[in-house]
């Protein structure tokens, strides 16, 4: 499996492993969000939503036992909360949990609809706009910051995963590269957990060609080289699953194979001709005269 395919899977588990170690322990106040704590990421494996080829972006269980589901858009689609209301009751029906969700608008959007009613279905959301935050103010302190050598802290690291979103002269595609080169020259024993929250939340958004320049910028890297490793696994597995196909199949042509010979041997007892036995059969004619020898001895 090629590397970009590997970056684009949103349930990539490299990618959400380190996403979750990231978000572990702490808030989304940097963004204006209070919750509690985030206590650990929630598998978003839900059928219905993955057969009809959507996705949800992150499900945190927090430390006060709710769920909070986080959408992350750089566009108001028509459509949205009627989307996202279906993931909260889905998320609902699978983890019986209150379930709460945000809406993270990147620095372009001015506003958006929180609210969905139709009839007696009502869905709140919480919009949080990054158009406040100023992500070129933002990556100039942070480079700053590095070109001192001085070390980032947990706020920095933060903001560094959510730069790409914040309000930036740059589009959101050039700012995530920058973003993925301050987190890989970051003295923190936490760059490739940030380097893999970057990938998973701008995955959404970030066209294919910019997938191949992040690629670049993640060379000789700790999560380029889980995402290898990760491939040749998935790589071995597909080899071993062809394998035992072929096995398989080489069985099954073994088997109807034996059969004709059966059914050669049965006709020569019978007293057919080695011409009739050889067309009932599709044996070769060399074939049904070698199996008469072998019953005559």
């Amino acid at each position: 499996m090629i590397l970009e395919a590997q970056i684009s899977g949103h349930n990539n588990d490299i990618i959400m492993k380190a996403t979750a170690e990231m978000f572990k322990d702490k808030t989304l106040e940097v963004l204006g969000l209070k919750t509690a704590k985030i206590k650990d990421i929630v598998p978003t494996v839900l059928p219905v939503v993955e057969a009809q080829e959507k996705r949800m972006d992150f499900v945190f269980l927090l430390e006060d036992e709710t769920l909070l589901h986080l959408e992350f858009q750089t566009t108001v689609p028509e459509g949205l909360l009627r989307r996202v209301a279906f993931y909260g009751s889905r998320i609902v029906a699978k983890h019986d949990r209150e379930v709460n969700t945000a809406i993270i608008y990147s620095g372009r959007i001015e506003s958006a609809p929180d609210l969905l009613r139709r009839g007696s279905l009502s869905y709140q959301v919480a919009n949080v706009y990054m158009k406040g935050m100023d992500g070129d103010k933002e990556y100039q302190r942070i480079k700053s910051k590095l070109e001192r050598g001085e070390a980032l802290e947990e706020a920095d690291l933060l903001k560094l995963i959510f730069l790409p979103l914040m309000k930036s002269k740059q589009s959101e595609a050039e700012m995530t590269l920058q973003a993925a080169e301050l987190a890989k020259a970051a003295n923190s024993p936490y760059v490739s957990f940030v380097i893999g929250a970057l990938i998973a939340i701008t995955d959404k958004f970030l066209p294919e060609e910019y997938k191949k320049r992040l690629l670049e910028v993640l060379r000789m890297t700790q999560i380029e080289q889980w995402l290898r490793e990760e491939g040749r696994e998935e790589g071995r597995e597909e080899g071993r699953e062809e394998g035992r196909e072929e096995g398989r199949e080489e069985g099954r042509e073994e088997g109807r194979e034996e059969g004709k010979l059966e059914t050669a041997r049965n006709a020569l007892k019978k007293g057919l001709s080695l011409a009739d036995v050889a067309e009932i059969t599709g044996l070769s004619l060399e074939t049904v005269r070698k199996l008469k020898t072998n019953l005559l001895i």
